[in-house]
């Protein structure tokens, strides 16, 4: 995904994009429903590759995440929403942001009894944003 910090001291605030990763970690009782498919996990694996398809994954590959009052580029964004594809949000799109926007997609897909006690997104390999929810609503 790409993005740009419009008023970044250095060269953040040109357009730019990453290779983000996002993990996920999940906490909850094991399932123990004899003889179910997911006895003994908190989540099947599948399900959570899921939900994080779903709800991240397609939304952002290759799209272009642009703060909605960018004075550079929300009116390209406007002019061009047809053939390209951008992703509007009402903040700067840092990681510490960004990780947010991934929490509140999240939260409401899983499932209950499971909840998020922390995700992690990597902009590049050495450099991360934590978000650990203090309550999830």
């Amino acid at each position: 995904m790409g993005h740009r910090v419009p008023n970044h001291k250095n060269k953040c605030r040109h357009p730019h994009g990453h290779r983000y990763r996002l993990e996920l970690t999940l906490k909850g009782e094991l399932r123990r429903d004899p003889g179910s498919s997911d006895e003994g996990m908190v989540l099947d694996f599948g399900d959570i590759k899921e939900i994080m398809t779903q709800c991240i994954h397609d939304k952002l590959d290759h799209a272009f995440m642009i703060y909605e009052h960018d004075q550079l580029f929300a009116p390209f964004a406007s002019q061009h929403q047809e053939e390209l594809s951008f992703i509007r949000v009402p903040f700067i799109p840092t990681a510490e942001n960004i990780i947010q926007w991934c929490y509140r997609e999240l939260r409401h897909n899983i499932p209950d009894g499971v909840l998020i006690s922390r995700l992690r997104l990597y902009e590049t390999p050495n450099s991360w944003a934590d978000f650990h929810p203090e309550s999830q609503i």
